[in-house]
């Protein structure tokens, strides 16, 4: 059997599984009954992980007789994973090499590869699994408690899976939405095969950064809109447990840029998008940002403005002082960004965000099916006009709140650039690559340009008082030097001819 597989994963606390089958939802629209079993499944890969780096998954799994699966990575956009499957049931408790190739995968033309499969990691799932129905749709929900083992290491499984069996993904967003209304959840971004290859590796939850989306020029407005949106909330969800599990202050930032690239795609996008609905979110998008926020400026400030200059006087008592006063506020706000993606409504805004990206009011606009390439091309030229306008010839000679929106016109410039890097090739890449280091240079000076009032808030600590000034002293020497590099980017970005245009 093969076929197509489309699911939403969401982790529950095993003190709430019990109050998963009462809810009216559920209840109401469940066919039959309940079937629980014992799920014991053997994951394989060769020794130095070719099916993990393939985004392959070739699985055993005991109970009900032996059956092996193989499934791909596939799309996984707004929480939902979109994978191919394939599956056979077999006569013996043995891995068949011999109908991997069946698939037409091209990692199993190796034949080094299928003579090397070993056993990875096992899992171990009591599995109940409901089948709910209603007009128009059916889904699986099967709750699994367990756990994964990768030799001597393990990792508890408490989770809620479902699988859209007839119907639209709106389906799967509207019941995993009932689900986190009455019982806390968190929507999960990997699957129980990518935990336990990271369990085997002993590969903590790490920052990640953004990828670009899959964009071509034959695409319209909706396709186009919908591969972004479903990218920048993806890259969002992949930060998550970096920043809940190990408070990561790279993970916040991620999920900043997320967020910002979210929200740069509204902008974009806006005639197509305007409407309530929208209306709705952003202020939800904003209460997000504002309990992440803090976090990455106290750590901006530590990494970028403080710890530099400690790091050129050593053992320097006030400075030192200095330093661990702002680690405290680091990790102060860092708690705050941590308690906001483990709050409901955290777990409800990424719902409804991409239950709206996948179904919203949106696409009834005449825009949705208007080509991409002219569009993407006259949005690029209206950005560039206006970065050119806010940075005239010399933007090095501009005050300070001039030159913040120099960079601000540049990052929209530079996100919408990165969104549709795909359409153009080269060009776009090599453009963007100066705009992006003309980027991280003004937002070296408008960090300089920040720290200046909190640093003046520290006259009334004695000794840090003085390191302050010492700080201040030495960022503004560096600023003359910043400027002039600013400038001469400048000078490059706008000689190059803008890559959008034949």
């Amino acid at each position: 059997m093969n076929g197509d597989e489309i699911e939403l994963k969401l982790a529950i606390a095993p003190e709430s599984r019990t109050r998963l089958g009462r809810l009216p939802l559920v209840r109401d629209h469940r066919v039959g009954t309940t079937v629980s079993r014992i799920q014991k499944s053997v994951y394989f890969d060769t020794p130095d992980l070719t099916l993990a780096r393939a985004g392959v998954t070739v699985r055993l799994r005991q109970g009900g007789g032996p059956v092996q699966t193989v499934k791909t990575a596939g799309e996984r956009v707004s929480g939902l994973f979109n994978r191919r499957e394939w599956e056979w049931r077999l006569n013996g408790p043995s891995l068949d090499t011999a109908v991997l190739a069946s698939t037409g995968l091209g990692v199993f033309a190796s034949p080094s590869v299928l003579t090397t499969l070993e056993p990875c990691f096992v899992t171990d799932i009591r599995r109940s699994l409901t089948i709910l129905a209603g007009p128009g749709w059916r889904i699986e929900m099967a709750l699994d408690r367990g756990e994964i083992r990768a030799g001597e290491r393990t990792a508890p499984v408490s989770e809620v899976e479902l699988e859209l069996r007839e119907g639209a993904s709106i389906h799967l967003f509207a019941l995993a939405r009932h689900i986190a209304q009455a019982i806390p959840v968190r929507l999960l971004p990997h699957s129980k095969s990518d935990r336990g290859h990271a369990l085997a590796a002993n590969r903590p939850a790490a920052a990640v950064k953004a990828t670009a989306p899959a964009l071509d020029p034959g695409m319209t407005l909706s396709d186009a809109f919908r591969a972004i949106a479903h990218n920048c909330l993806h890259h969002l969800l992949a930060n998550q447990d970096a920043l809940r599990e190990r408070g990561d202050g790279e993970a916040v930032h991620q999920m900043r840029v997320a967020l910002r690239r979210l929200r740069s795609a509204f902008r974009i996008f806006r005639p197509m998008l305007a409407g309530q609905e929208l209306d709705a979110l952003r202020p939800r998008l904003g209460w997000l940002l504002s309990q992440l926020g803090p976090a990455r400026d106290a750590e901006v400030f530590l990494a970028e403005i403080i710890a530099p200059v400690v790091e050129r006087h050593p053992g320097h008592a006030a400075l030192t002082t200095l330093r661990e006063r702002w680690r405290v506020e680091c990790l102060d706000h860092l708690a705050m960004a941590q308690t906001a993606v483990a709050d409901p409504r955290f777990s409800l805004l990424l719902l409804d965000l991409g239950a709206w990206v996948e179904a919203g009011e949106w696409q009834a606009s005449p825009l949705a099916g208007q080509p991409l390439a002219p569009f993407a091309a006259k949005v690029l030229n209206r950005l560039a006009r206006r970065l050119r306008r806010a940075g005239g010839k010399r933007p090095d000679r501009l005050p300070p709140a001039d030159l913040h929106r120099v960079r601000i016109a540049g990052k929209h410039l530079r996100y919408a650039g990165e969104f549709f890097a795909a359409l153009y090739g080269k060009r776009a890449r090599d453009t963007l690559t100066v705009l992006a280091r003309l980027q991280d240079t003004l937002g070296e000076i408008n960090d300089i340009a920040v720290a200046g009032p909190r640093l003046a808030a520290c006259h009334h600590l004695g000794d840090a008082a003085w390191a302050a000034g010492l700080v201040t002293g030495w960022h503004e020497a560096r600023r003359p030097e910043l400027l002039a590099t600013a400038r001469t980017l400048w000078g490059e970005l706008h000689r190059r001819r803008r890559f959008w245009r034949d």
